[in-house]
């Protein structure tokens, strides 16, 4: 499994453009939409990414009202995130990833978990 001292840029692929590479999630306008969710039992919400710094993922919450130290499942087309919301500047909310998980290996693990 990965873990969350994986390269930020191997985690979520910069936006470009909706034709770009296959490691990009999907966009809206040139903006990659992640999806969110208040842990354990939270409805998915998306949520623009608004980049990373170090393990910090910077994401727009569209004010919901979270309190800090909330514990978060984040997706991205390929990536799947586990943190908790560490800082909040207005909507944007800062979340310390603690798990990176690949999606593709993950759905394999689960394949052999039964």
């Amino acid at each position: 499994m990965s873990d969350s001292r994986r390269n930020s840029s191997e985690c979520l692929a910069p936006a470009a453009s909706a034709d770009s590479s296959a490691g990009a999630a999907p966009v809206r306008g040139a903006q990659t939409i992640v999806r969110f969710r208040l842990l354990p039992h939270g409805e998915f919400r998306e949520a623009l990414h608004l980049g990373w710094k170090g393990r910090i993922l910077k994401i727009d919450l569209q004010g919901q009202d979270l309190a800090l130290g909330a514990p978060l499942e984040i997706e991205s087309e390929f990536m799947l995130y586990l943190g908790e919301l560490d800082q909040r500047d207005g909507t944007i909310g800062s979340v310390l990833v603690e798990h990176s998980l690949d999606r593709a290996k993950l759905a394999t693990d689960r394949d052999h978990w039964g």
